[in-house]
């Protein structure tokens, strides 16, 4: 090799080395910046016949993995569902409360039953009549409460699925344009590393949202479609979603009126991963469910009083002909005060559905409703007679007994066909617990493997900076062989010049 080819070699060693410097100082700078994957710059070396000319700088390479990215992407997915289940259920669950607590359903129905069994020995005494009818006012509050709680999680359910919908939709045109900066970038010959890293942090963002599968990888031609098949992204056309967001969602009842989450005119097919599945989940299955256990207890409760209310049980008229309640009844918000005989038929969720954001007072017991009468508690909401023998305890006997009485439950809450209004109080709480604490385990464990799959990517694809500093190192070691050849170049053109001088 000549003089002048070493000198040339190494001058193109030297440069070369720089430019790996800065990928690697580009690397450990940017070690702790999410969805970075380390960069590395190939070379190789130039041959000129048999002989070596220098070195050649290819274009700066992702070190990206993608089937660790697939996995990585399944698990946040499998994660995000659970989150938002147990968001969801978790602010649910501490409004419902455990039985034991002091507002909670089981506790307020036995405060109720406690004063009514107070009552059964003092019928005559005013006090009790008005301490009872308190307790059966806060009952019917507590499931005014509860009717809320499970109305307002809908509703909640219903938002977040809003909000990933628009979420989704950004990311989609987001993507949509680096797709197309990465394809002029690539026909330009320019790294596109930092449009790769771009695009699948916008694929893992969607990912969480709606489980996705990755088609066409070459620059620009990207294909986006979720697990079920549904094309979301085709080589720069994207097909958004649409979804309606619900702001008034009962606790109960069919969803056949709720927004589904469209693309292109079809209902989005989900299955059990990312949040947008979850929240459906529980709009149209999960909470449902709860509404129907308690507008059966409230329903049933009613119906046991009517049954021991001697003229509420063979559904009286009055005057008007509007048939009479017991001391629960169901009334709606243009009508409060109007009794009405309860007729419940669980084969006919109409008959039932709203009943325990409905359920009320008779407004002839009901201390907030003119005309009241508290005794009406110890002789039937219906007795408008004299009252009789103020010691006749019968009726709150027969009350005290229908709600001791097993009564029917639909399968669509969940519960055992027979129970009695207590056992049906506690166990559509502990229906509650028990699933929250479910969700909660099964999230945790989502949770980890989520994050056992980001570390094994990352262990693949992200930066060490110890390695990148002994990377660093070899680049200066090679930096200062390559200077040491051109000094040692120099000098012996300088010998040269001196030996031509004489």
């Amino acid at each position: 090799m000549t003089i002048q080819g070493a000198l040339l070699n190494a001058l193109s060693s030297l440069a070369a080395e720089q430019a790996q410097a800065q990928i690697i100082a580009n690397n450990i700078a940017n070690a702790s910046t999410p969805g970075y994957v380390r960069r590395d710059l190939p070379r190789s070396e130039n041959m000129a016949g048999r002989e070596g000319n220098g070195v050649a700088l290819g274009v700066t390479q992702r070190a990206g993995d993608s089937l660790l990215e697939i996995v990585a992407r399944s698990a946040n997915g499998d994660k995000a569902y659970g989150t938002r289940m147990t968001d969801i259920l978790g602010a649910l669950t501490r409004i419902a409360g455990q039985p034991s607590d002091p507002r909670s359903l089981s506790s307020m129905l036995g405060k109720f039953q406690a004063a009514m069994t107070s009552l059964s020995s003092t019928p005559a005494d005013a006090v009790t009549q008005t301490q009872a009818i308190s307790a059966a006012s806060g009952l019917v509050d507590t499931f005014h409460i509860l009717d809320r709680a499970v109305s307002d999680a809908r509703i909640n359910a219903d938002l977040g699925v809003a909000q990933d919908v628009d979420a989704v939709n950004t990311a989609l045109d987001e993507l949509a344009r680096v797709e197309r900066d990465y394809a002029r970038a690539a026909a330009r010959g320019e790294s596109t590393a930092e449009f790769e890293d771009r695009r699948a942090t916008l694929i893992d963002s969607i990912a969480a949202n709606v489980p996705v599968r990755v088609f066409g990888n070459g620059p620009g031609q990207l294909i986006l479609r979720t697990d079920q098949g549904t094309t979301l992204l085709d080589t720069g056309t994207v097909h958004r979603l649409t979804f309606t967001h619900s702001a008034l969602i009962p606790a109960s009842g069919p969803s056949g009126g709720l927004s589904a989450v469209m693309v292109d005119g079809a209902v989005l097919r989900s299955t059990q991963t990312g949040s947008i599945a979850a929240g459906l989940q529980l709009r149209d299955k999960e909470l449902p469910q709860y509404g129907d256990m308690l507008d059966q207890m409230a329903a049933n409760l009613a119906t046991g009083f009517q049954t021991a209310d001697p003229i509420a049980r063979v559904a009286a008229v009055d005057g008007s002909g509007a048939k009479l309640a017991g001391l629960f009844t169901r009334v709606g918000a243009t009508n409060v005060g109007a009794p009405s005989f309860v007729v419940v038929n669980l084969a006919d969720p109409a008959t039932y559905n709203g009943f325990a954001r409905t359920l009320a007072l008779n407004p002839k017991v009901d201390p907030n409703q003119p005309g009241n009468e508290p005794r009406r508690i110890r002789d039937g909401a219906n007795d408008d007679a004299t009252p009789g023998n103020a010691s006749d305890n019968s009726i709150i006997l027969a009350a005290l007994n229908a709600m001791d009485q097993n009564q029917a439950y639909g399968t669509s809450t969940g519960l055992p066909g027979q129970l009695t209004i207590a056992n049906a109080a506690a166990q559509s709480l502990g229906r509650i617990q028990s699933d929250n604490s479910g969700w909660l385990v099964r999230a945790d464990t989502r949770t980890r493997l989520a994050t056992q799959a980001g570390q094994d990517l990352s262990n693949k694809t992200g930066v060490n900076v110890d390695e990148e500093m002994q990377r660093l190192l070899l680049v200066q070691q090679t930096y200062s062989a390559s200077a040491q050849v051109i000094q040692a170049a120099a000098k012996m053109l300088d010998t040269l010049n001196t030996l031509n001088a004489r």
